[in-house]
C-alpha cells in the first residue's frame, strides 16, 4: 500500500522538518489509535490498537537536510514513511507499507489520519513551536 500527500505550509521549512523528525510528534498523527510511544534518540517503539487488533511498531528515524525517513517494522508488516521538502512552501509525505491483508485493513484509518494532518498541520506546527519555544 502506498499513500502520498503534498502539504502546503506557512512556517520555515527547517523548523517544520525539525518538528516532523520527532517520532513523538509525528507517529501518533499518522498511525491509528496509538496508546503509547517510547522514543530513544533516533529509535522508537509504538503500541496501538486498530479495531480489536493490537499492534506493535519499532523503527528508526533518519534525518537529512531535505528528507526525513522513518523505517519501521511491526507485527503487521513493515514500511517506510518519508517526508520530503518539495519547495519552501510544500512538503510531501509518502507512506509505503507492505501489502499484507492486515496492512490493508489499516489503510482507511491511516488515510484518514493523513487527510487530517494535511488540513491541520500548519496549526499543529504553530502550537508545537510555542510549546518548544522555537
Amino acid at each position: 500500500m502506498k499513500l502520498e500527500k503534498e502539504v502546503k505550509i506557512s512556517h520555515e521549512i527547517d523548523v517544520v522538518l525539525r518538528i516532523l523528525s520527532d517520532p513523538s510528534f509525528l507517529i501518533p498523527r499518522i498511525f491509528p489509535n496509538v496508546t503509547s510511544i517510547k522514543v530513544h534518540e533516533d529509535t522508537f517503539d509504538v503500541e496501538g490498537k486498530l479495531v480489536v487488533t493490537s499492534y506493535h511498531v519499532s523503527g528508526r528515524v533518519f534525518v537529512g537536510s531535505s528528507e526525513i525517513r522513518y523505517v519501521y517494522d511491526s507485527d503487521k508488516g513493515g514500511g517506510v514513511l518519508r517526508i520530503n521538502k518539495v519547495n519552501d512552501n510544500t512538503i510531501r509525505i509518502t507512506l509505503e507499507h507492505d501489502g499484507t491483508l492486515l496492512a490493508r485493513l489499516g489503510y482507511p484509518a491511516v488515510n484518514s489520519n493523513l487527510n487530517k494532518l494535511e488540513k491541520n498541520l500548519d496549526e499543529e506546527i504553530r502550537l508545537e513551536r510555542i510549546k518548544r519555544k522555537i
